[in-house]
C-alpha cells in the first residue's frame, strides 16, 4: 500500500496559476480526484497529499473543499507568501480545517540579499509552522539549498520535507550544490525528502538515471526520512501513474528491508504530515 505524498489538483479556470497556460496543452485542462481514484484503486494507493499549485490562500481553500468530497486527500499543504504580512492571518484560517498539513516555499524565498525585513519575516514564519505543527514543503533547486539549510538550522524542531529529489540535473554533470545541500540538510533529523518528480525528470522510465542520487539519498536519510510522491498530474508528461509507482520501485532497488521499503511507500508520510491517514 502507498500515500501518495505528492500530488495536484486544478482548475486552470480559477485563474490564479501563473505557471499554466494553453501552451501546456497536457495539463491545461481540469485535474481533480475524481481522475485519480481509479488509478489509486488499481495501484493500491490509500490517500494522497494535495500539494499547491497556486501561491494563494485561496488555492489553499479550494483544495480543502475538495477534500471534503474526496476522503481519499488525507491533507493539504497550501501556497502561502512567507513575506507577506497577511502570512500569519491566513495560515490560522487554513489551520482550522483538520486536513489542513503544510505548507509550500519555494527557494527563492531563501535566497541571499532579501532584505533584513524579509529575512525576519521569513525567519518568523518558519517559527509559525513549527509552533502549530504544521509541515514545510519545500521546492528547491540545488543553488538554494546552503541557504534552505541556514534557515532551518535556526529552527531544528520544524518538520520540513524537500520536494523532487531537490531538483538534481539527472540528465546532466552531477551537481556539488546538490550533493553538499544535501548532506548538510541530512544533518537536520526532521528533515526528510520526496522521491517524486522522478519520472519527469527523468523524461520517462530511465531508473539508471536517477539511481545513484536515489542511493545517495538512502545513504544520507535513511529509510525513515524518505517519502514516495507521484507528482501527479505533472508526470504524465513522461508516462503514467502506473510508469511512476513502477520506477520507483525499481530505484528502490533489493537492498531494502520490506519493512523499510513500507515506510517510504506510505508510514512516513503518515508520520511526517499530521494526517490521520
Amino acid at each position: 500500500m502507498y500515500v501518495d505524498s505528492h500530488v495536484h489538483f486544478w482548475q486552470p479556470a480559477r485563474g490564479d496559476y501563473g505557471w499554466l497556460g494553453p501552451d501546456h496543452p497536457l495539463l491545461y485542462q481540469d485535474y481533480l480526484p475524481v481522475q485519480l481514484l481509479p488509478e489509486m484503486t488499481v495501484h493500491g494507493v490509500e490517500a494522497v497529499i494535495a500539494v499547491q499549485a497556486a501561491p494563494t490562500a485561496a488555492e489553499a481553500a479550494f483544495l480543502l473543499e475538495l477534500a471534503q468530497t474526496a476522503p481519499a486527500i488525507a491533507g493539504v499543504s497550501g501556497g502561502l507568501d512567507p513575506l507577506a504580512e497577511r502570512f500569519d492571518a491566513e495560515l490560522a484560517q487554513l489551520q482550522a480545517n483538520t486536513r489542513f498539513a503544510g505548507v509550500r516555499f519555494g527557494g527563492s524565498v531563501f535566497r541571499a540579499g532579501r532584505p533584513a525585513a524579509e529575512q525576519r519575516r521569513l525567519r518568523a514564519a518558519l517559527a509559525s509552522l513549527q509552533q502549530v505543527g504544521l509541515t514545510l514543503d519545500l521546492l528547491v533547486q540545488p543553488g538554494d539549498l546552503a541557504a534552505v539549510a541556514g534557515y532551518l538550522e535556526e529552527q531544528p524542531q520544524l518538520t520540513a520535507v524537500v520536494n523532487h529529489l531537490g531538483c538534481p540535473p539527472v540528465r546532466e554533470q552531477p551537481s556539488d550544490a546538490w550533493l553538499t545541500g544535501m548532506a548538510r540538510l541530512a544533518e537536520l533529523p526532521r528533515t526528510a525528502v520526496k522521491l517524486s518528480g522522478m519520472i519527469t525528470m527523468a523524461g520517462g522510465y530511465r531508473p539508471a538515471l536517477l539511481q545513484p542520487y536515489v542511493d545517495r539519498l538512502i545513504q544520507l536519510y535513511g529509510p525513515d526520512r524518505l517519502l514516495f510522491g507521484s507528482d501527479w498530474p505533472i508526470a504524465l508528461q513522461a508516462g503514467g501513474y502506473g510508469d511512476v509507482i513502477r520506477l520507483f520501485e525499481a530505484v528502490l532497488g533489493d537492498e531494502l528491508a520490506e519493512e523499510e521499503k513500507g515506510k517510504i511507500r506510505a508510514g512516513n508520510a503518515r508520520r511526517l504530515y499530521p494526517i490521520q491517514r
